[in-house]
């Protein structure tokens, strides 16, 4: 058995369609009180059918592969290829429908900008709450927290609530806090496009840091090839819930790029 860090099997999810109504408590009870009784849903619009309401979505659909420790791996493809609902999954926001996810190791995620944070508690305060959710003792954050602090540039602003930080402050910390905290997996989701282009540039070095020298696994999902290209070492490339392709990086970024060309044909590559 192979040496993996994390392991997707035959995984799906899916989503009920408007299985949670999306306008008032009366409105969704009106509903669900005809449904019961089999009348007419007095909520639908003309001409439109109670069927309406439950389409089933699969966001992603029999996926599977194996990524071993120390790779850096780019999630790439369209909008609602089932990108970031790939990386809830691994990192246990939702779980799936049908099929198995195996995990080795602790996983720092950031999904999107102040996941994780309370918003409440100073920058300080949540570094601390971030490592205690991973499982580290006070002594080692401790041992981690200057480093973390003079990575995001906030030495300033440590001990003021994150709710008064701006957007790219959140970045700073949040990136800092997941790489530098002992995870043995990097989960990034496009989040970097919110921070200066030097911020970006340092971090893209410290996640390639991570999976070369540090022998860290990297998932990190963007739409900006030039920035696969840079930290990944291979390539995953979703279509519609689906993997379209596995393997190399110039390569996938080339099934990405023609994706919605007509080709539906599954590639994998692994020479």
């Amino acid at each position: 058995m192979s040496d993996f860090a994390v392991k997707f099997e035959n995984v799906y999810k899916e989503y009920r369609l408007g299985a949670i109504g999306g306008g008032t408590l009366r409105d969704d009870l009106q509903s669900l009180v005809a449904r019961i009784k089999g009348k007419e849903d007095p909520n639908l619009k003309i001409g439109e059918t109670g069927g309406k309401r439950k389409d089933r979505f699969l966001a992603l659909n029999d996926v599977s592969f194996e990524i071993e420790k120390g790779t850096a791996v780019g999630i790439i493809g369209h909008n609602g290829a089932g990108k970031s609902t790939l990386l809830k999954l691994l990192s246990r926001v939702t779980a799936p429908t049908k099929g198995n996810i195996y995990v080795n190791g602790r996983i720092a995620s950031m999904l999107e900008v102040g996941t994780g944070f309370h918003p409440e508690l100073s920058g300080r305060e949540n570094v601390y709450l971030n490592g205690a959710i991973l499982g580290m003792t006070r002594q080692e954050i401790s041992c981690k927290f200057d480093e973390i602090v003079t990575f995001a540039e906030l030495e300033q602003f440590i001990d003021t609530p994150v709710k008064r930080y701006s957007s790219g402050m959140y970045v700073k910390l949040a990136f800092a806090v997941s790489a530098h905290l002992d995870s043995e997996i990097l989960v990034m989701d496009e989040v970097l496009a919110v921070g200066d282009m030097k911020f970006q540039q340092k971090c893209l070095g410290k996640m390639g840091d991570a999976a070369d020298k540090e022998g860290r696994t990297v998932l990190y999902v963007s739409h900006n090839m030039n920035t696969i290209r840079q930290i990944c070492n291979r390539c995953v490339v979703l279509d519609h819930g689906s993997v379209a392709f596995d393997g190399g990086v110039e390569e996938g970024i080339g099934v990405y790029m023609n994706q919605g060309a007509g080709s539906t044909a599954v590639f994998h590559d692994f020479t």
